[in-house]
């Protein structure tokens, strides 16, 4: 495999019909009505960039994260979505 897998919320929604029923905003990446898929997605990417970084397929969603000004709460807010799903709240 030369390109690792992983959708957040917007791609989701695209390509199926899962989000019409949700009440979370698939184009939302922090708050309490962010996609869980669309934070998690975010998070995913940035704990292991440097390791994606090493794939040249990856190198558009990587310089992606330089552009989030929301990356700190984004973070927290994965930890929240995390929490809740262990919790099975989510």
């Amino acid at each position: 495999m030369t390109k690792p897998y992983a959708a957040g919320g917007a791609y989701i929604s695209r390509m199926s019909n899962y989000c019409k029923p949700c009440v979370y905003d698939p184009k939302l990446r922090t708050g309490d009505t962010a996609c869980p898929f669309t934070t998690l997605y975010w998070d995913f990417l940035d704990r292991h960039k440097e390791s994606f970084a090493k794939n040249h397929r990856m190198s558009q969603q990587i310089f992606g994260l330089k552009r989030l000004s929301d990356l700190p709460e984004l973070k927290e807010r994965a930890q929240e979505v995390i929490a809740g799903l262990q919790k099975g709240k989510i």
